[in-house]
This record gives structure tokens, sequence and C-alpha cells, in this order.
């Protein structure tokens, strides 16, 4: 397992990188936000991979921070989503857009990217969204590291759905007011008459 590889930018073009450590040349197709990050060539850079071995390739991916990793890899373990699909789908939404779409089922999203029908959206959605729910839906937010804030997000998506309204409506108002509304999410109270406004 290669995960991480740190060294010289040899040459970058979208989105390919060459960076060479220890002596050796790594070729390593990047997603679009390590290709961006990249420094000019002859400066040091490090970018995060994952190593794909199948019975006609040996191929190096490259991603700018660990949790892009983690959401290609989750992307291609979608029924149908080959690495090189995968590497175009995380770039191009962006993990952070890429995980609100698939949250929200927002397939119209989804479809436009490129070479992703709907079906492949259906499957993606259907696989990923309760995966992501679970994993980043309250903590991912700023302000929602302690498991006191995340209990109150909790309960107040729970609440919202008790009383008839979509989940993923829910959880976008939710998310609103975190953003927009910091004060208003401390307290159950506060953050369901806030979302409430909203749903």
């Amino acid at each position: 397992m290669i995960a991480h590889i740190r060294g010289i930018l040899i040459s970058k073009e979208p989105f390919t990188l060459v960076i060479e450590a220890s002596g050796t040349g790594y070729e390593i197709f990047s997603t679009q936000a390590a290709y961006e990050h990249a420094p000019s060539p002859g400066s040091e850079y490090q970018v995060f991979t994952r190593f794909i071995v199948r019975e006609d390739s040996q191929t190096l991916y490259g991603f700018a921070t660990q949790d892009e990793r983690k959401l290609f890899d989750q992307v291609i373990s979608v029924s149908g989503i080959g690495p090189k699909t995968g590497l175009a789908i995380v770039s191009s939404l962006g993990t952070n857009a890429l995980k609100e779409a698939i949250r929200t089922k927002d397939l119209i999203a989804l479809t436009g990217i490129p070479g992703i029908g709907k079906k492949t959206a259906e499957r993606l959605v259907v696989e990923l969204r309760d995966k992501l729910l679970k994993e980043e839906v309250f903590t991912s937010e700023p302000g929602a590291s302690d498991s006191s804030s995340a209990k109150i997000r909790q309960e107040a998506l729970a609440a919202l759905v008790a009383l008839g309204y979509n989940r993923g409506d829910a959880e976008k108002a939710i998310r609103a007011v975190i953003k927009e509304q910091p004060q208003e999410s401390e307290r159950l109270e506060r953050l369901i008459k806030a979302a409430l406004k909203s749903v």
C-alpha cells in the first residue's frame, strides 16, 4: 500500500503529475484539486495516493487530502464504477459538493458530471447515502466535533422527520442553520425552531 508520495514535482498537466522521490519518478493520475494545489515543477509536493493493480495495469491515483481519497474509495466501491470514473466523479464536484449531492439525492447535480447517467447517479445515492449520513452529516460542520453538539443535531433531525418533513430537506435546513446562525444550534429547541423556518 502506498499511502502518500512526497518528492520533487517534475511535471504537471491536467490531470497527471510526475513526482520524483528517492530517485524514482512516479506518474500519478490526480484529481482536479490535487492538480490545482500542485506548485511549479521543481518544488516539493506531497499527494495522498491509492495504488490500484489490475490484470493489465498498475496505476497510482493522487488526492489533495485524505478525505478526498476516502471518498474516492467509497465511490469506486459502488457497483459499475471503476477508478478512472471514480476519479472523474470526485474531481467534477469536489469532496464537499459531491457528499452534499449524494446526501440530498441531488440527481441533477450528479448527472451533470460528464459520463454519469441517471442509473449510475441513483446507484451512488442508494449505496453511499446512508454511509455518508452516518459519518459526516453532523460531525463535518464547524463546531460540531463534540458529542453533545452532534447529539443535538441528531435529535433535531429526528424531531423534524417525526413532524413529517422529508429527511433530506430536514438535513439541509439544519446545516443551513448551523452555518448561518451557529448560536441557534447550541440548544435543541432553538435549533428545531430555526430549522422549521427554512425547511
